[in-house]
């Protein structure tokens, strides 16, 4: 077969697809992993293949005009006819304000990159698209070429899971004026341009490879087929100092990618936690960068590093404390590893706070569409008015992740809104001390090593394409 990939040209996307692309192309299967040009080196350093696709030098959050996320009051207006309860406006969130943009971005007809995408998929004709959350648009490819079509989520579903909400309220929702599908209005003029139907299969794949261990998945509708989170965390050569075992409870600090590039000081999180470190018995790792400490000094017990590969470092690690997010909770999960998840009350609403063209700075730990730290400041650079936005202090997965671990004994949460510096450190001593946390990551262990692994999902996709090639 032909395997043709959609993804985020962003690692955190590109990373949980390697195994599944890895294990599709050691089956002599052939694979092609499309996704922004200047995003093709670092799918090539994974040993794949890339199909560039569009302008190198363009990316959406840092373009002239990028889209910016679904404003707070609409998202609540939905919540709010919907009558979704706290938890579940986490995940009606999180599709509507963060998902529904960087999807937008990519479904853009004025822009290169869907039609190269299509335009490559003709011109090929995979027999399977796999694409991620944020690449709806690999759906029209599939359907334009003939090929059959799957999603790819990382550990649950919030697009499936709120698409069945808003299907259930769309009559209450056409009353209150609201659009009753926000991804079909999306997704239709790009198909529409090339004579596709909008329907629930477009949206939402013929099937979802769904990642999720049991008990942290997200109901819906969608045809599931259950898959592995199998860690990739890039290549690196070993450090010397982790080839000998440590001489005293080894911890791993890691707050993630994604939110390192945005906010500055990490909303006050990390000087806590390493002033909370500090004063125990045990050797640091943590893999933070300037952006996130900021300025501030880390204690003796600690050893900085900009970047280590997490299935080099989790492995010798007494406990790992993180963000929440679904990579790094999964990576935990394999090497059997006790977790400390940082969460807060917040909800994820993101709240748009003002317009400023004069700022260009931001260290105060708010959000502003099209600016990363180290790639370039678009308010410095054009008169195009600086939009802002209060992001919550938290991973937007970190609450389901953190419920996921401590239900099962296997950590902590860890709330540095809420905690002082010494409860942050008990609950960090806890979890080292008290065998029962080791216990309850071990038996996460045991039920992530139950499900069907990238190798074992191969011949069930090949059976599933091939059913749906058949249809066509």
């Amino acid at each position: 077969m032909r395997i043709l990939f959609a993804i985020d040209p962003s690692i955190a996307h590109l990373y949980p697809m390697v195994p599944t692309a890895w294990a599709l192309q050691s089956a002599g299967h052939e694979v092609r992993l499309a996704s922004l040009a200047s995003f093709a080196d670092q799918i090539a350093a994974t040993g794949l293949t890339p199909v560039p696709l569009g302008d190198a030098a363009w990316a959406a959050r840092t373009s002239d005009d990028p889209l910016e996320p679904k404003g707070h009051v609409e998202a609540e207006r939905y919540a709010e006819v919907l009558g979704l309860d706290a938890e579940e406006r986490e995940y009606w969130y999180l599709f509507f304000q963060y998902l529904l943009t960087p999807t937008a971005d990519y479904l853009r007809p004025d822009r290169p990159e869907a039609h190269a995408l299509i335009d490559f998929a003709r011109a090929w004709r995979p027999d399977l698209v796999i694409w991620d959350l944020t690449q709806a648009a690999g759906a029209i490819a599939a359907r334009v070429s003939g090929a059959a079509h799957a999603r790819l989520v990382f550990a649950y579903d919030p697009a499936g899971w709120s698409l069945d909400r808003l299907a259930a309220g769309r009559q209450a929702l056409v009353a209150a004026g609201l659009d009753e599908n926000p991804l079909a209005t999306l997704l239709r003029p790009l198909a529409v341009r090339y004579g596709v139907q909008v329907d629930d299969e477009l949206l939402t794949g013929q099937w979802t490879l769904d990642t999720a261990p049991p008990g942290l998945e997200l109901p819906t509708r969608t045809r599931r087929v259950p898959l592995r989170y199998v860690p990739y965390n890039g290549a690196a050569p070993v450090p010397d100092w982790l080839r000998v075992p440590a001489r005293r409870p080894r911890i791993c600090l890691t707050l993630g990618e994604s939110y390192r590039r945005f906010i500055r000081g990490d909303w006050n999180r990390t000087p806590m936690l390493l002033e909370a470190l500090a004063d125990l018995d045990v050797e640091v790792v943590a893999t933070l960068n300037g952006v996130q400490l900021d300025g501030y000094p880390p204690p003796p017990n600690v050893r900085l590093m900009d970047y280590l590969p997490l299935n080099q470092i989790l492995p010798t690690c007494a406990a790992v404390i993180h963000h929440g997010g679904l990579g790094t909770f999964q990576a935990a999960v394999a090497a059997r590893v006790p977790q400390l998840v940082c969460d807060t009350r917040d909800s994820i609403l993101l709240v748009r706070v003002e317009e400023n063209p004069a700022e260009t700075t931001d260290d105060t730990g708010i959000y502003r569409s099209g600016v990363e730290y180290g790639v370039r400041e678009l308010g410095a650079r054009t008169q195009r008015p600086t939009v802002r936005w209060v992001m919550p202090p938290k991973k937007l997965e970190a609450t389901p992740v953190a419920n996921y671990v401590v239900s099962r004994g296997a950590g902590l949460r860890l709330d540095h809104q809420t905690q002082s510096v010494t409860e942050l450190r008990e609950a960090i001593r806890a979890v080292l001390d008290d065998p029962s946390y080791r216990r309850g990551a071990a038996a996460i262990y045991d039920v992530w090593r139950a499900m069907p692994s990238p190798n074992d999902v191969v011949p069930v996709l090949e059976g599933l394409a091939a059913h749906a090639r058949i249809r066509r």
